[in-house]
């Protein structure tokens, strides 16, 4: 494991300032496990919240895990990119961002289901029942609606599939309505206002679940009925990745025990990653190619803007 994770501390020193904490192993030897987590001074005291995760690795790696605090989320990805952590849990966007400055520099390997067992969102297209529209295809001149030009999921992923259907949304569309909220679209489209409605749903399961989404709290309060005609690819919760260039050994390790601790003790992971978790799931940088398209037009239109 020497070569697999020893890098200079030079690099590491070069991020803005961090703390660390060693957390041995029972056999340990030169090498060491670096964790980037986000923190402060309290963070960085004694690393509470991370021992469960940290003994846990380095007995399964016989190796010590060093975890290290960064005072910010672009810290957290410098770090990456300097190859100054090796293991990190990142938000999608975050991902996004890595992989387009340094492609190829991680390895997203697990995601956390989150409150109600969600694994993620989806952007969707809901029409009414009584609608002959069943693809998007099918949108050219309809009145459409978006509850924010602003949002991810609402707005971006939607028009990044019109896009790929061949529509523009300016020329195709004979009427775009933006805002008011997801529940003025809702009910712009139960009364007849609007053809179409672009928003987005969690797969927490049941509408009164923790972490529902705004569509399924409007179907149980107004039991409005619509029809769902498109849905965009699962959007996963963010991302725990490795640097890529690790040994495919310690990978697995690292990845399997991480997936157990999910399973066995969810709770463990909360604290030490700072996310809800009731679970984990398998993830590559496949998953996470809707967004970030969705995210690069978004960063586009602003660029163009300004």
């Amino acid at each position: 494991m020497r070569q697999a994770f020893a890098r200079a501390v030079i690099a590491a020193t070069c991020i803005a300032a961090f703390a660390g904490f060693l957390f041995p192993a029972p056999a340990t030897g030169a090498d060491v496990l670096r964790i980037g987590v986000l923190g402060g001074k309290a963070t960085s005291d004694d690393f509470a919240a991370q021992k469960c995760l940290a003994h846990d690795l380095a007995e399964s790696l016989a190796a010590p895990v060093q975890i290290l605090a960064l005072p910010s989320g672009d810290g957290l990805r410098q770090a990456l990119i300097a190859d100054a952590v090796d293991l990190a849990v990142l938000s999608a966007r975050a991902y996004g961002a890595l992989s387009r400055t340094k492609p190829g520099a991680v390895q997203p390997v697990l995601a956390m289901r989150g409150r109600g067992g969600s694994k993620g969102y989806r952007a969707v297209a809901l029409t009414r029942p009584d609608a002959d529209i069943d693809a998007l295809e099918k949108l050219k001149g309809k009145n459409i609606g978006f509850a924010d030009r602003r949002s991810l999921p609402g707005y971006f992923v939607p028009s990044v599939a019109l896009a790929r259907a061949g529509l523009n949304i300016e020329r195709d569309l004979t009427s775009v309505r933006v805002g008011g909220g997801y529940n003025a679209i809702f009910t712009a489209l139960e009364s007849g206002a609007i053809d179409v409605a672009l928003t987005w749903r969690t797969d927490a399961g049941s509408a009164s679940a923790p972490g529902a989404g705004p569509l399924q709290r409007f179907l149980v309060t107004s039991h409005a009925q619509f029809t769902e005609f498109w849905h965009s690819p699962l959007i996963p919760n963010g991302p725990v990745v490795l640097r890529t260039a690790l040994p495919e050994n310690i990978k697995q390790i690292v990845t399997d025990r991480i997936a157990s601790l999910g399973e066995t003790a969810p709770d463990c992971l909360a604290m030490a990653l700072g996310l809800p978790v009731t679970g984990t799931f398998a993830v590559t940088h496949a998953d996470y190619e809707t967004f970030i398209a969705a995210d690069q037009k978004r960063l586009s239109l602003s660029v163009a803007r300004n």
